[in-house]
């Protein structure tokens, strides 16, 4: 599914506002003079390069006389740090004002976005997290007259439990109860969309007739169904910035099937609505340090990665690896983001 450059322009001009204008920009030690955009960047990723604070960017773009939207840069453009009234300030080498390059008429490729919106839409498009009573009572799949294992397009199936006639149902498949391994603490149950189906009748109070209208994975009895509905949508713009302290705040599961997660992945934190969180907050992920026996000392933890919180529960949050030194496992710790003589 394609992001549209205005939604992309529209999420830029929204992050540019609020308290990031009262903020005062701090470049990193070893800041570049010049940079070309690479095919695959984000401007968090380029304003990365140059501020100490990348969810700052929208003051390393503004004020910039020599384009007509510095929001809109593309790969292959050639950047250049400039400075206006004593700030630091991004301009695209090579852009007379007269000369108006940056209509998305005039550019065939798509514009650079914020952040990697196509990441945070391949995950919330396919999983959900459904509490233990939402999962129980969801609607069953029960299967269709032949007994078949698998499920086929365009075909009639049978559901246990209330549906309404004519509308569309997403099918989940079941991914196992949500637990915190070091805690033993159950936040729900995971679950994978699988495909798409359309109410047919109501055959009986606890017996409806469906119509299998898309599959992406096979579909199998024993599958529950969750109405189609926009609360289960992508936002459209998130606003970055550091989040609340958590205390004990951690990394709780990946996203996916796997054991770490690297860059634009996704991965599940131990904290959610009640504790304050929020669309956009980002936080730095630590990797504890082992103690130094000799000495009876602990190290610091190191900052292995910053993350975005983009979609939360009442009790959990699923946030994106903006970037990282090394995979992010289970048990890190949750603090804020902060950045090292590294960089990160």
């Amino acid at each position: 599914m394609s992001i549209s450059r205005t939604l992309l322009l529209g999420g830029a001009l929204l992050l540019a506002g609020g308290t990031v204008q009262a903020q005062s920009l701090a470049l990193k030690d070893d800041y570049p003079t010049h940079y070309t955009v690479r095919k695959g960047d984000t401007l968090w990723d380029i304003s990365a390069h140059f501020l100490k604070s990348p969810w700052l960017w929208p003051k390393l773009w503004q004020a910039n006389p020599q384009v007509n939207n510095p929001h809109l840069i593309y790969p292959g453009d050639r950047l250049t740090l400039i400075w206006v009234n004593g700030e630091p300030r991004l301009v695209r080498e090579g852009e007379p004002s007269a000369v108006v390059k940056l209509s998305p008429q005039v550019r065939a490729e798509a514009a650079v976005s914020t952040i990697p919106l196509a990441s945070i839409m391949n995950y919330t498009s396919s999983h959900t997290l459904l509490s233990s009573p939402e999962f129980d009572s969801a609607p069953v799949l029960l299967g269709d007259r032949h007994g078949r294992d698998f499920l086929r397009k365009h075909e009639l199936a049978y559901v246990g439990g209330r549906l309404v006639p004519g509308q569309m149902y997403g099918v989940y498949r079941d991914m196992g109860e949500l637990v915190d391994e070091r805690t033993g603490r159950h936040y729900g149950r995971r679950t994978m969309l699988v495909g798409t189906v359309s109410a047919r009748e109501q055959l009986e109070p606890s017996l409806a007739s469906v119509h299998i209208g898309s599959l992406s994975r096979e579909m199998r009895p024993k599958d529950v169904l969750l109405p189609l509905s926009s609360d289960r949508a992508l936002a459209a713009f998130y606003q970055p910035a550091p989040g609340p302290e958590l205390g004990d705040g951690r990394v709780m599961a990946m996203g996916h099937q796997g054991t770490v997660a690297a860059r634009h992945d996704v991965v599940l934190l131990n904290k959610g609505r009640r504790d304050g969180l929020h669309s956009g907050h980002l936080y730095g992920v630590y990797r504890p340090a082992p103690a130094v026996a000799e000495e009876r000392i602990t190290l610091p933890p190191l900052q292995v990665a910053r993350v975005m919180v983009f979609q939360t529960f009442e009790h959990a949050s699923a946030a994106l690896v903006l970037d990282s030194r090394e995979p992010v496992q289970r048990h890190y710790v949750l603090g804020q983001p902060r950045y090292d003589e590294h960089g990160l």
